[in-house]
This record gives C-alpha cells, structure tokens and sequence, in this order.
C-alpha cells in the first residue's frame, strides 16, 4: 500500500472527553506531594460528586490519574 495516511489524536480536532476534563481539573489541583480528592474536585466543577467519581474513574482507567485509595488521586509522573 503505497499511498496510507496515520492519524494520531493529535493530528484530530475533537473536544475533551469528560475523563480528560476531570484529569485537566486534578493537574491543576495537584500540588506534587497531597492526593486530590474527589469531594474537591466536584466543588471546584460544581458538578455531582457521583458524577465527577464515575468520570475520575475513566480517567485512572485510562491512565491519566492514578488513584490512591480512600486519599485521592494524582498525576501520573513521566519519566524521561
């Protein structure tokens, strides 16, 4: 096949998904040390504390938080 197109994320425009909005929110939040909780985050979004779970969850599914259980969650830290 000599003439195939790869697209990754980057290269498509799309909106943020609600689990990579929660993980913006948690980056953010995030002060390197203390995990974030969840109450935390559904305050600053004014959202549902069950709804911002469930999302928080997809993210860590996806590898954007890790969770630290009944503390938190954190960023995950890239190593180069």
């Amino acid at each position: 096949m000599k003439y195939v197109l790869e697209f990754t994320d980057a290269d498509l425009d799309r909106p943020l998904t609600e689990p990579e909005k929660m993980a913006e929110v948690v980056r953010e939040m995030f002060d390197g040390e203390r995990p974030v909780r969840t109450k935390d985050v559904a305050e600053k979004r004014r959202r549902d504390y069950v709804t911002i779970k469930t999302h928080l969850h997809r993210a860590g599914r996806l590898g954007l938080l890790i969770n630290v259980p009944r503390k938190g969650w954190k960023v995950p830290q890239l190593t180069a």
